[in-house]
């Protein structure tokens, strides 16, 4: 089991460490987007921090109907006690965890301030399956 907690803007939140290709590692608190199809965001700042490399470019619609390109990277996650390769991408500040990181789990939420935000895996499996 994963879990995070919902913060003061009633935000289920979830702490992620991520780990670069040269070993660095930060930990970014994300907010949960069921609205983000991706695996995650997070900012430039991450990025360099972690020594990440350009894997590919993307382009996507924003929730404010703006058209965004940006560049695609890949990390290692924690993820349910076992490392996990996942695509990130470096979209403005927030880091956003989206819905094929959460893909073969289930997601539960107690939305009040301080509530608990579990993740569990769908299947005896301790990782979903790849994207």
């Amino acid at each position: 089991m994963i879990a995070g907690v919902v913060n003061g803007r009633r935000e289920a939140t979830l702490a992620l460490t991520l780990r670069g290709p040269t070993g660095a590692t930060a930990t970014v608190v994300t907010v949960i987007d069921t609205g983000y199809s991706g695996f995650l965001t997070v900012s430039g700042d991450v990025v360099r921090q972690l020594g990440l490399a350009v894997k590919s470019a993307s382009r996507a619609r924003l929730a404010d109907g703006k058209e965004c390109l940006f560049d695609m990277y890949e990390a290692e996650i924690d993820w349910d006690g076992h490392p996990r390769t996942i695509k990130v991408s470096a979209i403005g500040d927030e880091a956003l965890a989206g819905m094929k990181l959460l893909a073969g789990c289930r997601l539960t939420i107690d939305i009040e301030v301080g509530g608990v935000v579990e993740i569990v895996p769908l299947s005896n499996q301790s990782q979903p399956p790849p994207p």
